[in-house]
C-alpha cells in the first residue's frame, strides 16, 4: 500500500467514526424537485403516446370502414357498368380485370394501379376455399387458373381456364 492509499484509508475511517450525516435541506429540496419533474415528464409521455396510438387506431378504423372499394375487380355481369362509370383510359384496365372474380378480402387491398396475370395449377379442392362450388369427384383433379396480381404482388382475382 502506498502513501496516497494510506491517507485515503485514514480519511475514510475518520468519516465512518463521525457517524451518519444528512444532506443540507437545500440539496434535498432540489433533488426532490428534480425527481418529481422527471416523474411528471414520464407520465405525460406515457399518456401522450397512448393518446397518439388510440387516435391512429381510430383513424385507421374509420378509413377502413368508410373508404370506397377501389380494387377495380368486378364480376363479368358488371362489365358494361364499369366501362360507363370509368373514363376511356380506365376502360382497358376494367376490360382486362372484368373476367376475374375477386378473391376474399381483395377490396381491403390498395387500389389496382398495375397488374400481372400468372397462370397456376392447383387442386380443385382449393377452389372451395374461394367459394366456388366443386364436385367431389373433381376436387382431387388439377385445375388451371389465371391469378391477377396487383402492383404489390398480392392476388386480387382468379379466372378459371377451361381446356
Amino acid at each position: 500500500m502506498n502513501d496516497d492509499q494510506r491517507d485515503l484509508l485514514h480519511a475514510l475511517r475518520g468519516l465512518a467514526a463521525a457517524g451518519p450525516q444528512e444532506a443540507p435541506a437545500r440539496l434535498e429540496q432540489q433533488l426532490l424537485m428534480r425527481m418529481r419533474a422527471r416523474a411528471h415528464r414520464r407520465r405525460v409521455v406515457a399518456w401522450a403516446s397512448a393518446a397518439v396510438t388510440a387516435a391512429a387506431a381510430a383513424v385507421s378504423i374509420l378509413f377502413w370502414t368508410w373508404a370506397p372499394s377501389s380494387t377495380g375487380l368486378r364480376g363479368p355481369s358488371e362489365k358494361a357498368a364499369v366501362a360507363a362509370e370509368q373514363g376511356s383510359t380506365d376502360a382497358a384496365l376494367s376490360d382486362a380485370t372484368a373476367s376475374f372474380y375477386p378473391l376474399p378480402d381483395a377490396e381491403a387491398l390498395p387500389p389496382l394501379e398495375t397488374s400481372m396475370v400468372v397462370r397456376v395449377q392447383m387442386q380443385g379442392s382449393a377452389l372451395r376455399l374461394l367459394g366456388y362450388p366443386v364436385d367431389e369427384d373433381l376436387s382431387s383433379e388439377p385445375v388451371q387458373a389465371d391469378v391477377l396480381l396487383g402492383q404489390d404482388g398480392l392476388a386480387r382475382g382468379l379466372r378459371l381456364i377451361q381446356e
